[in-house]
C-alpha cells in the first residue's frame, strides 16, 4: 500500500499530539482532507485504531510491535481484515506511535519564566490621587453584565434553533449500531461494511448537498436496557443526524422509544417485529422506520406464493417453538392462505432437533401438498427436511431466508424446496454491489450474509435520499422525508413507505429454488 498516509498521520501526531490517535473519527476527518483518494487505507487505519484502544488505553510503539502477531490476528477475527491488511494496519500504527513518542507533549512546551511580572510598574498609592469613580465603574459593570446575559440568552436560542441543522464539521453523522462482539460479531462487521460502502459511494459523488456522510459505528450489547444506556451515552457526547440499527428485535424495540424521546430518526435494517415501528397496534412510533417488511407481510407473501404461484391448497405449517416472530408469521400465513382459498392441513411447532419420525408420518397422512417453514433457516429446519424426505415426502417445501447450514446439514433433501429472502447474491441486478464490496474490502460476501450486507447498504442510501429531500436537518424534517418516500430505487428493491406502519409497502422479495444439489435465483416478486 501507499505509505503516504502514514507520513501524513505522523505529521498530524507531531502537530496535535498522541491524543489524536485516541479519537479515530477526528483523525479520519483530518486524513480525508489531506489524503484524497486513499479512503481504503483511512478506513483500515481508523477501524484498527478503534479496535486496539477498545481495551481502554493506547499502547506504546514497542508494546504494539511485541504483540504484532496477536494484534493482527485480532483484526482478522473481529473486523474481518485480510491478513495483509491487518499486518499493514498494525505496522502503520506502530510507526505512527514512534513519531508520537519523539514529539514533545503540548504540556512540556509551556514553561514558567522567571521575572514574568517584572515589567509591571509598582503603582504604590497612586490610586489615591485619582478621582473617585467607583460608583460609575460599578454601574458600568452592572450594565455590562446585563448586556452579557442578554447576549448569552440570544446565543442559546440561536444554538437551539439552528443546532440541529448544522452537523459537525459540515457532515451528516449516521450512528450505526450493531453487535460487533460476541457470537454475532462476524455478521455485525459484514453489516457495518455494507453501510460504510454506501457512505463511500455517496461521498465519492459529492455527498448530500455538499455534506459528507460519516458512519460512526458502535458495538451494542444484546440486552435492551444496556443497549439504551449505551446509546444515550453516545448521543450525549456526539451530535448524530440519525441512527441506523442492525441490532436484534428486542434492542430495536427499546431504541424506537429512545428515538421518539430524542426526536432522532431511526432505521432498523432487518427487524420484522411489529413493535420496532409500532408503538401500539394502531399507532406507529413517530421516528422509527424499517427497511424490511414486518412479519405479517412475510406471512401473507408466503401464502400468496404457495396458493397463487404454486397452486398448492393444503399446507403443513411448521413454526419455531417459543419464537414470537415465527408465531406472528404463522398466524399471518394461515389467515392469508385461507383468504386465497387454501387451508392448513397440519400445524405444529418444532425445535432445534427438528421433526420426529412420527411428526413426518402425520404430515404425510394429512394430505399436505406443501410444507411451509415460517421461521428463519437453521439446523432445526435442515433436520426436519431430512426427516420428511426420509419418511417419503416428495412434495414442495417453502421457507424463509437461506443459510449455508441448510445445504451442509440437509444435503439433497433441499431439492424441490423454495426459499423467500430479502435479496439474493445471484440476482443479476445486484452484481455491481458484489463487485464494489469485493473491490473495497478484498473479499466476497457469503451466500448467507449477503441479505444483511445489502440491507445495511440500502438503509444508508435511504437515509441519504431523505436528507437530500428534507427541508432541513432537524429530526422532524428528516422524519417527514422518510415518511414520504415513494418509489425509491434502492439496490435490492423499490421502496415506498407505508405511513400506517413505517415499513415498506408491497415490497418485492427474492425467490430461489433448490434442485440437483444447488440453489438458483429465480426472480423478484411481490403479492398482487
Amino acid at each position: 500500500m501507499d505509505n503516504r498516509l502514514i507520513e501524513v498521520t505522523r505529521e498530524l501526531v507531531k502537530s496535535y499530539g498522541v491524543s489524536l490517535l485516541e479519537d479515530p473519527e477526528r483523525l479520519g476527518q483530518l486524513l480525508e482532507d489531506k489524503c484524497e483518494g486513499r479512503g481504503r487505507e483511512i478506513f483500515l487505519l481508523s477501524f484498527a485504531l478503534k479496535d486496539i484502544i477498545k481495551g481502554g488505553r493506547l499502547p506504546d510503539a514497542d508494546e504494539l510491535a511485541a504483540r504484532r502477531s496477536d494484534a493482527s490476528e485480532g483484526l482478522c477475527s473481529r473486523l474481518g481484515f485480510s491478513r495483509a491488511d491487518a499486518e499493514w494496519a498494525v505496522d502503520a500504527i506502530s510507526s505512527i506511535l514512534e513519531a508520537g513518542a519523539e514529539s514533545p507533549s503540548p504540556r512540556s512546551q509551556i514553561e514558567a519564566r522567571r521575572g514574568f511580572l517584572s515589567g509591571i510598574e509598582d503603582v504604590g498609592d497612586s490610586l489615591a490621587k485619582r478621582p473617585r469613580t467607583a460608583p460609575l465603574r460599578k454601574k458600568a459593570f452592572r450594565n455590562g453584565f446585563l448586556l452579557l446575559c442578554i447576549l448569552s440568552l440570544f446565543l442559546a436560542l440561536f444554538v437551539r434553533v439552528t443546532g440541529a441543522r448544522v452537523t459537525q464539521a459540515d457532515e451528516h453523522r449516521l450512528l450505526f449500531l450493531a453487535h460487533l462482539s460476541g457470537p454475532d460479531a462476524a455478521l455485525g462487521h459484514v453489516r457495518l461494511k455494507g453501510a460504510q460502502l454506501a457512505a463511500d459511494q455517496i461521498n465519492d459523488q459529492g455527498g448530500v448537498k455538499g455534506r459528507m456522510i460519516r458512519i460512526q459505528a458502535q458495538d451494542m450489547p444484546q440486552d435492551p436496557a444496556l443497549a439504551v444506556r449505551a446509546a444515550l451515552g453516545i448521543l450525549s457526547e456526539n451530535r448524530a443526524t440519525a441512527i441506523i440499527s442492525s441490532c436484534n428485535d428486542s434492542v430495536n424495540i427499546a431504541l424506537a422509544a429512545l428515538a421518539d424521546k430524542n426526536e432522532i430518526p431511526l432505521i432498523s435494517t432487518e427487524s420484522g417485529h411489529a413493535g420496532v415501528t409500532m408503538a401500539t397496534d394502531e399507532r406507529p412510533w413517530l421516528y422509527s422506520f424499517s427497511v424490511t417488511p414486518d412479519n405479517a407481510y412475510m406471512g401473507s407473501t408466503m401464502a400468496y406464493f404457495i396458493s397463487q404461484g404454486l397452486n398448492r391448497k393444503k399446507s403443513a405449517v411448521l413454526f419455531r417453538a417459543g419464537d414470537e416472530a415465527s408465531s406472528e408469521i404463522a398466524e399471518s400465513f394461515m389467515a392469508a392462505n385461507e383468504a386465497f382459498g387454501g387451508s392448513a392441513a397440519y400445524a405444529s411447532p418444532f425445535g432445534v432437533r427438528g421433526l420426529t419420525r412420527g411428526d413426518a408420518e402425520q404430515i404425510l397422512s394429512s394430505g399436505a401438498e406443501a410444507v411451509v417453514f415460517v421461521c428463519e433457516p437453521d439446523i432445526g429446519v435442515a433436520r426436519s427436511l431430512k426427516t420428511l424426505r426420509g419418511a417419503g415426502y416428495s412434495g414442495t417445501a417453502l421457507g424463509l431466508g437461506y443459510g449455508g447450514i441448510l445445504r451442509a446439514e440437509a444435503g439433497n433433501a433441499l431439492d424441490g424446496s423454495w426459499w423467500i429472502l430479502p435479496a439474493s447474491m445471484d440476482d443479476p441486478q445486484l452484481q455491481s454491489f458484489q463487485t464494489s464490496y469485493r473491490d473495497r474490502y478484498n473479499e466476497r460476501v457469503s451466500w448467507a450474509d449477503f441479505p444483511e450486507a445489502i440491507l445495511a447498504f440500502d438503509s444508508v442510501r435511504w437515509m441519504a435520499d431523505a436528507l437530500y429531500r428534507a427541508k432541513g436537518f432537524q429530526g422532524e424534517a428528516l422524519r417527514h422525508a422518510l415518511l414520504s418516500t415513494q418509489n425509491l430505487a434502492l439496490a435490492h428493491a423499490t421502496l415506498t413507505t407505508d405511513p400506517r406502519t413505517h415499513t415498506p409497502w408491497n415490497k418485492a422479495v427474492a425467490l430461489i429454488y433448490c434442485d440437483d444439489g444447488s440453489e438458483r435465483f429465480q426472480k423478484r416478486f411481490r403479492p398482487k
